[in-house]
């Protein structure tokens, strides 16, 4: 009862402060004319496998051409400038801000469908990537999302291969750049036949190619979807 009581009068007491621009907010942290503007990937044609935006119920080319090891992707909205503020700034901040990941896990959970889909699997870091991070956002959304549907988060894969920053790397030399990037605790997929990666944003989808595959090079016939906050629209 007091719990309740505490959590009604929270919002009166200390209304929510948008994380960028410290005005206020009507729920969650980020101000309102912000969270209009962004553009959900559902209401875009998009790739039915990797969802890049190319005319509806059509595969785009690089999904006919480099099949990916994954089976689909969910996107919760293209990528844009607020985005791309908010996922620096929890990356690359001066301290990591778990608020950020809070406020991503929740605009984009009503994007997201649950479908078959049995456990969630972050997108794991490497351990000096980790350190110098302080967290890993995937893990924190994969346990929010994990709540909120009911699916247990399952940190399957390890990254042992420390590689370089994927942001300025083309499609074809992240996807090299990755090889042999994860291991993978095989006893941990065992009960599931259709998982989803975790991850924030999803550019090239190299990375999420790398963990799929090494997923599936044990577990062939398993299910893989790729759930991410956002997805980097064609230019």
């Amino acid at each position: 009862m007091i719990r309740r009581i505490i959590s009604a009068l929270l919002p009166a007491l200390f209304p929510p402060r948008c994380l960028l621009d410290a005005g206020p907010a009507t729920q969650v942290d980020l101000a309102d004319h912000l969270i209009a503007a962004l553009e959900p990937v559902a209401s875009t044609p998009h790739c039915p496998r990797c969802a890049q935006n190319v005319p509806a119920g059509r595969l785009c080319g690089h999904c006919l051409k480099h099949p990916p090891a994954f089976d689909r992707v969910q996107a919760a909205f293209w990528l844009d400038d607020t985005l791309k503020q908010l996922l620096h700034k929890m990356k690359y901040g001066q301290k990591p801000d778990i608020r950020i990941t809070r406020l991503l896990s929740t605009l984009a959970r009503p994007y997201l469908v649950p479908g078959h889909v049995q456990a969630l699997v972050p997108m794991p870091l490497h351990p000096a990537r980790l350190r110098q991070r302080g967290f890993n956002q995937a893990r924190w959304l994969a346990r929010d999302w994990g709540k909120a549907f009911n699916l247990p988060s399952v940190p399957a894969a390890r990254r042992v291969l420390n590689t370089q920053q994927q942001a300025r790397l083309d499609a074809s030399t992240r996807r090299k750049n990755l090889i042999n990037a994860f291991h993978v605790d095989n006893k941990c997929l065992r009960p599931y036949q259709h998982i989803a990666i975790v991850d924030d944003v999803l550019t090239t989808g190299a990375t999420a190619h790398a963990l799929a595959q090494a997923i599936k090079a044990s577990h062939p016939a398993l299910t893989i979807e790729v759930w991410v906050v956002a997805r980097t629209p064609l230019l």
